[in-house]
């Protein structure tokens, strides 16, 4: 069966970006923890962050969750919840922050403010890389395009711009900013012609910016880029978000024949739901999902992605043992896809 543009989705995680230089998350909070030992500017936050990370910890194993990774996103959402204080809905119900905390936290939370500012500070300098030419590899998006020869879509998990600064080279890429204001337009997605990708960036991006209650597109990296964290945010009736959600789910219950997962470790529920959701709804419909197994065994993957999923059938469920370079240099092209489009359950491959 031949493939065409819309039956590819492609969602994108920070594995997709690993070899281009940039940290996954749980890599972010150890770099971290070599910062506070190395650098005076992070030493005065040690005992605050170490009271951060061993209560989240503790949290999760009141729920029974002992293998529950700490990163830096988890780390990002408790000190926002935080610093909300007097305006977190739950702060009626709550008698007092615990004392060890006031204590870590100064006057004013001070210590709390310019502690996320300093870790937001450098995630830019994590994600925003001075060099894209350890990113070169997604310029297999390039070539894939131009053998399909219709526009794609792909979602990212990701705030870096490894995706529109390599493939956006040759191909036409569709990101919501109208060109003369740098305005986010949902209907700037609705004109198709003479584009390649439609590129949805679920979380933000570090080039955006709010200005008046719009989101705006700069032209360099933001000090305060408009990034999301935590389940609670992320699945927002906000735009573009919402709008992204929409998008990814229409395309997964009706267009897509293939979802090309790279380096994502199912972490996000509204996503995972949505996958689900779909799979189950579409015998027809595959995953094929991309990340290096580093040794782990392969059937404990796939059973782990199967619970996240809450598949039924395994026959949806394609593993590919690469990095996401390996994958996109080697391996991903149309015909590729092309073998490994399904049918639905009972009708016979021809």
């Amino acid at each position: 069966m031949e493939i065409k543009g819309e039956h590819l989705l492609f969602l994108l995680g920070a594995g997709a970006s690993v070899d281009a230089g940039i940290p996954i998350s749980n890599q972010m909070v150890n770099n971290i923890e070599d910062l506070i030992v190395k650098h005076d500017d992070w030493k005065p936050y040690k005992d605050l962050y170490f009271y951060l990370k061993s209560s989240i910890n503790y949290s999760d194993g009141i729920l029974g969750k002992f293998n529950e990774l700490f990163n830096v996103e988890r780390l990002l959402i408790v000190i926002t919840e935080i610093e909300k204080r007097e305006s977190n809905i739950m702060y009626p119900f709550i008698g007092t922050l615990n004392i060890r905390l006031l204590d870590l936290a100064g006057n004013n939370f001070e210590n709390i403010k310019k502690f996320h500012k300093l870790i937001r500070k450098q995630l830019n300098e994590w994600v925003g890389l001075r060099s894209y030419d350890d990113a070169n590899y997604f310029q297999s998006f390039s070539s894939l395009s131009t053998d399909v020869g219709n526009l794609m879509k792909v979602f990212t998990l990701n705030y870096d711009m490894c995706f529109e600064n390599i493939v956006g080279k040759d191909k036409t890429i569709e990101l919501g900013f109208t060109k003369e204001t740098n305005e986010w337009h949902q209907s700037n997605f609705e004109n198709i012609e003479g584009k390649h990708y439609n590129l949805y960036k679920l979380h933000g991006s570090i080039d955006w910016y709010l200005s008046e209650e719009k989101l705006h597109k700069s032209q360099k990296i933001e000090s305060e880029p408009e990034l999301i964290f935590g389940i609670q945010h992320k699945m927002t009736s906000v735009d573009p978000y919402f709008y992204y959600s929409s998008v990814l789910r229409n395309s997964c219950f009706n267009e897509a024949k293939i979802i090309v997962v790279i380096g994502y470790s199912y972490a996000d529920d509204y996503v995972n739901v949505i996958l689900s959701q779909a799979l189950n709804s579409r015998t027809e419909l595959r995953i094929i999902n991309v990340a290096p197994l580093f040794g782990r065994n392969e059937k404990t993957e796939r059973d782990f992605i199967m619970k996240r999923l809450n598949l039924k059938s395994e026959n949806q469920l394609i593993n590919i043992d690469n990095k996401a370079k390996d994958f996109m240099t080697n391996i991903m092209n149309k015909e590729f896809f092309e073998n490994n489009i399904g049918e639905p359950e009972g009708v016979p491959f021809e």
